[in-house]
């Protein structure tokens, strides 16, 4: 605190940051900090108790950036055309590293709820295990461990929410958290079903990767170094299912609503859906980033029909305003001020993709309707993820749990079969065959294919 009052701008956070920290997060990443802890930093300025614990499990980057800060980083907001906006959020006041922290931090009685942010992939877990135990236990077997630990102790369970891009984001942690238990205490499992919240939440806001130069232009207009800064766009939400000790979160602009399976399927299939499209498609376009890729009139055209495929078939009721909000979601993703990067947007689509796109192109092969564009995109994250040539050159090469299988399918030769590997069932033959012609017609024909797909 003593360093912001050199700041060149008044920011501290106006609240007392020694109390006792009532909230653990697992995840401490750049949109847990642009999201979750500026929510917990409204809370906290309206009075209601809301520090963050913060738990990193794999690298130690946020503790080494935040610890010598005394957990305080700045949010800029940025915007086209508009001054950037800095605030120094206080909500996270300790960060730590490793399974031992996150065990301890869940299992303390002070804990009243676990957020988590681990991204898609975060949910696999090991098979039972044969003898010999997983070398890091995933983050349902450390939520089970540290509940195990509370049930000993008598302190009683805190509610447990993700935060990611899942639908049905907490039936799906507390099942895996379920598995696990059942490893460990046969027990278990059944206390935690009858004892544990695990609310589903919706959460949104663009948040790219931080980069060098964010850092240097918040030092400039802060006049202090802040090496966990982030920057996001002003838009925000959340919405989550609702639970008593959630209530106070209302008071700070958050949703807790009674069902949020529509709110789910509206995010997933209206923004994170095109997201990915614009991502696949930007990187054969030639473009780094998520605006450059909307700034194309070839790729924009593809995607919004793709969006007017989605809308075809996905009968969302008129209160959720499903096309203006796929409208606005055109809009926010034009932000060049936020710098979102393809590669960065296109990343781990093997989990990602069967979420935004499957139940789409369920619905309109049900409907006997064009899946086409849908298995392009598919294709391209194949092509990048596979490392297959696009009219002779390979797309930049994506990040994916499944690059390694693909990689080597590619060697092996044979479209069909990567394809295969890389669907695994998760569609039926008929769109896997679309897949492979698309493959066909991109390494002959390359972006043309988008201009060919459009109506």
């Amino acid at each position: 605190m003593a360093t912001l009052a050199d700041a060149r701008v008044r920011l501290a956070p106006p609240y007392e940051r020694s109390a006792v920290q009532n909230i653990t997060h697992l995840g401490v990443g750049a949109f847990a900090r642009a999201h979750l802890g500026v929510y917990a930093d409204d809370l906290n300025r309206r009075g209601w108790p809301a520090l963050i614990r913060g738990i990193s499990l794999m690298s130690d980057r946020a503790e080494r950036e935040m610890g010598p800060q005394d957990g305080l980083y700045t949010v800029a907001e940025r915007e086209p055309d508009e001054k950037v906006a800095l605030r120094v959020v206080g909500s996270i006041t300790s960060v730590r590293t490793g399974v031992a922290a996150a065990v301890e931090a869940i299992s303390a009685p002070t804990t009243d709820l676990v957020t988590v942010t681990i991204t898609e992939s975060g949910y696999d877990i090991p098979p039972a295990p044969s003898g010999l135990q997983a070398a890091t236990p995933s983050v349902p077997e450390i939520i089970a461990r540290a509940l195990a630990h509370r049930r000993r102790a008598g302190s009683g369970p805190p509610i447990i929410a993700s935060l990611d891009n899942l639908l049905r984001n907490g039936a799906i942690l507390r099942q895996r958290v379920l598995e696990m238990a059942d490893r460990l205490d046969p027990t278990l499992p059944r206390w935690i079903a009858d004892e544990v919240t695990f609310p589903s939440s919706v959460v949104d806001r663009m948040v790219p990767a931080p980069t060098d130069g964010d850092v240097a232009d918040v030092q400039a207009r802060l006049g202090l170094l802040d090496l966990a800064t982030v920057s996001a766009e002003r838009y925000r939400s959340w919405i989550i299912s609702s639970a008593d000790a959630l209530q106070p979160f209302a008071d700070v602009g958050v949703q807790v609503v009674a069902d949020v399976t529509q709110f789910e399927r509206r995010k997933l299939w209206l923004l994170n859906g095109p997201h990915s499209a614009f991502a696949y498609c930007g990187l054969l376009a030639g473009c780094e980033t998520i605006a450059a890729a909307v700034r194309d009139a070839t790729v924009l055209a593809y995607v919004q029909e793709m969006i007017d495929d989605t809308l075809e078939v996905a009968q969302f009721p008129a209160s959720l305003g499903a096309t203006r909000f796929a409208h606005d979601a055109l809009h926010r993703f034009a932000n060049p001020a936020l710098g979102h990067t393809c590669l960065q947007v296109g990343a781990d689509g093997s989990r990602k993709l069967p979420q935004r796109f499957l139940p789409i192109v369920e619905a309109r092969r049900a409907a006997r309707l064009d899946t086409s564009r849908f298995a392009t995109v598919v294709a391209l994250w194949i092509a990048s993820v596979g490392g297959l040539e696009v009219q002779g050159v390979r797309l930049p090469a994506v990040a994916d749990p499944e690059a390694p299988r693909l990689r080597t399918a590619v060697l092996g030769g044979g479209l069909s079969k990567v394809v295969d590997m890389a669907l695994e069932q998760t569609y039926d033959a008929v769109f896997c065959g679309m897949v492979v012609e698309s493959l066909r017609h991109l390494s002959r024909d390359g972006l043309a294919v988008l201009s060919r797909d459009t109506r």
